[in-house]
């Protein structure tokens, strides 16, 4: 199974609708902070990336929804890459409420590499190489606490 990284969410108000339950656009957030704290932990940064020419721009979003979270739940968002391509790369998501095991949420997207022009460009060696080892076979989940207060 490939490498997952998890991120803590706590639901915020403002996330919810009148019945305070967890409006769907707000998990779109939840796996951009899961996402930039799974590359993070793999020495890779947005900003770094950005300093060097490089964008990562999401092109497809999935979103499967198998129960309700809630205001002020605590979620676990896992993020895992799924597969990689030369300029591709997909990452999928698990949402939990802590402490339970059941799947809430589950998701992918599709980000592509662009260059300063916002032309696609192949992932830079480091970075391609980096990805693909997080592909590789890991014994366990490792956990990576975030706040969501930004990239």
């Amino acid at each position: 199974m490939p490498l997952a990284r998890e991120a803590r969410v706590r639901v915020r108000y403002g996330e919810t609708d009148q019945m305070g339950v967890v409006y769907h656009g707000s998990y779109v957030p939840y796996f951009e902070c899961a996402r930039t704290e799974f590359l993070r932990a793999e020495g890779i940064t947005y900003r770094e990336m950005e300093e060097r020419g490089f964008f990562l721009v999401v092109t497809e979003l999935e979103i499967r929804f198998r129960a309700s979270a809630r205001y002020d739940d605590l979620l676990t968002v896992a993020a895992r890459v799924e597969s990689l391509g030369p300029a591709t790369v997909r990452f999928a998501y698990e949402v939990r409420r802590e402490p339970d095991p059941i799947v809430l949420v589950e998701g992918a997207t599709v980000l592509a590499c662009l260059d300063a022009e916002r032309r696609p460009r192949r992932f830079p060696a480091d970075v391609a190489e980096r990805l693909r080892g997080a592909l590789a076979e890991a014994p366990a989940v490792e956990n990576n606490e975030s706040s969501r207060s930004g990239r």
